[in-house]
């Protein structure tokens, strides 16, 4: 019997702020390995505001997320990427 196994590097990240990028790079593989698909996942801080937008895009489609900087729990964050990308299909 086969074993079909998915690279965690299939999932790409990239932004501007490396920390926040770093911060947010291992939640975002374990939220999106499991879908057997390749995302790109880019992370803009817009400070201003006080906000983080997490764009994904996947084969299937592309979804922004918004999130406030004190909601960026890795826990949280990998939650509700992963209810997201299952939601819409991506």
């Amino acid at each position: 019997m086969a074993v079909w196994s998915f690279d965690r590097q299939a999932v790409k990240i990239d932004g501007d702020d490396q920390a926040l990028v770093k911060r947010l790079a291992e939640p975002l593989r374990e939220a999106l390995a499991d879908r057997h698909s390749y995302y790109a996942v880019h992370i803009d801080a817009m400070d201003r505001v006080g906000e983080v937008v997490v764009s994904i895009d996947g084969t299937n489609g592309h979804v922004p997320l918004l999130f406030r900087f004190e909601d960026l729990d890795p826990g949280y964050v990998c939650r509700v990427v992963k209810d997201t990308v299952r939601q819409f299909d991506i």
